[in-house]
């Protein structure tokens, strides 16, 4: 998959295809020559389709089927990575978002003990909470999570990883019992606790090198946040 991948992009690129262009800020952005992530791939399947709202940067497809086939890898036969809304067509402003507006945001669903994946059919939006009544869900699998997380990290140049504060706290508790809190202390700073956030995880990645029209935002600063 990561090689027909580079291929594709290759073969894009000596057709004359524009590599995607993030454009502003994240909340006051547009995408130019947007690429759209397929309906599924090895490893994701995307939700609300209808919406069509899985156009993306580059760098966002790239760490999305990079992500999934590592995961599919990792844990066989489980279900797969739920993506839902990117960037519109053209970024800009989308139902149900402030952000998402220049291909550089992507909202996953949290993977589930119970391994059932969320049908792609017509939704409001992601049907598990797994934060109630300021407790965590049963059915969040966290080593998963956790694993998804570091992933992330490892294929992409992630900014911020917006989750519900309850989600927050139960990966600082559960990384300190494995023993990772120190030595992944960058990835758990980038964890963010967000309103909202309790039935999802949102993944912001840095503005490519390329994109010079694209706004950086600052680091988040200090330890980890636990």
């Amino acid at each position: 998959m990561i090689v027909l991948i580079f291929l594709s992009l290759l073969s894009s690129l000596s057709f004359g295809q524009q590599l995607p262009m993030p454009m502003g800020h994240y909340a006051r952005g547009t995408l130019m020559f947007g690429w759209q992530l397929p309906p599924e791939g090895e490893g994701f399947m995307r939700l609300f389709q209808e919406r069509d709202n899985g156009w993306a940067s580059h760098s966002m497809l790239e760490v999305i089927e990079r992500v999934a086939l590592e995961m599919s890898q990792l844990y066989p036969l489980r279900d797969r990575l739920q993506v839902g809304d990117i960037s519109g067509r053209n970024g800009g402003r989308i139902a149900r978002h402030t952000s998402h507006q220049n291909g550089l945001d992507v909202d996953l669903a949290f993977y589930r003990l119970n391994g059932i994946e969320q049908r792609p059919e017509p939704h409001r939006g992601f049907l598990e909470d797994m934060v109630r009544r300021g407790k965590i869900s049963k059915n969040f699998d966290v080593q998963r999570n956790w694993e998804l997380i570091k992933t992330l990290h490892r294929y992409g140049k992630v900014q911020r990883i917006f989750v519900d504060r309850v989600i927050k706290r139960e990966l600082c508790k559960y990384t300190e019992r494995i023993g990772e809190q120190e030595i992944h202390t960058d990835v758990l700073r980038s964890i963010r606790p967000y309103p909202n956030h309790h039935n999802h995880l949102h993944v912001r990645l840095h503005c490519p090198d390329y994109a010079h029209k694209c706004t950086k935002q600052e680091d988040p600063i200090g330890g980890s946040g636990c």
